[in-house]
């Protein structure tokens, strides 16, 4: 397994591990106190967010084994895409339910994740930048 095989492994358990948290903290919250409408978003954006997250472990390990200089841009269009297709989702969601409770519901809990995965990337990435200029 090569050092680029393992960083791109290591990403995808840890962003697994930090979903998971997320959402088993989200459903403990909604059995103690919040409704039953917090099943779908806590579904939907587990379920986004992992796959966000596949698909960036594997463009970055493909860029970071074929050419590394451009790993800056990598970067800035993996979190501009992230942010084209969260959007997305809201805006989808926000037709097909139409009801401002469950829209902002949705809303919070999406950018919750969104805002742990964003902080757990600039994390990641900044060490694994830090080990790797060594």
């Amino acid at each position: 397994m090569t050092v680029i095989h393992r960083i791109s492994h290591n990403y995808q358990k840890f962003a697994l591990y930090i979903l998971c948290a997320l959402t088993l903290l989200g459903l403990l919250l909604m059995r103690i106190s919040l409704p039953q409408t917090l099943l779908w978003p806590l579904v939907i954006s587990f379920t986004f967010h992992y796959l966000c997250s596949i698909a960036y472990s594997v463009a970055w390990q493909t860029v970071a084994s074929r050419s590394p200089e451009v790993m800056p841009r990598l970067h800035l269009a993996a979190s501009f895409m992230r942010l084209i297709l969260a959007a997305l989702v809201l805006l989808v969601y926000c037709l097909v339910v139409a009801q401002k409770t469950l829209i902002m519901q949705f809303a919070i809990v999406f950018m919750v994740y969104y805002l742990v995965i964003l902080l757990f990337d600039a994390v990641f990435f900044a060490k694994v930048s830090k080990i790797s200029n060594q």
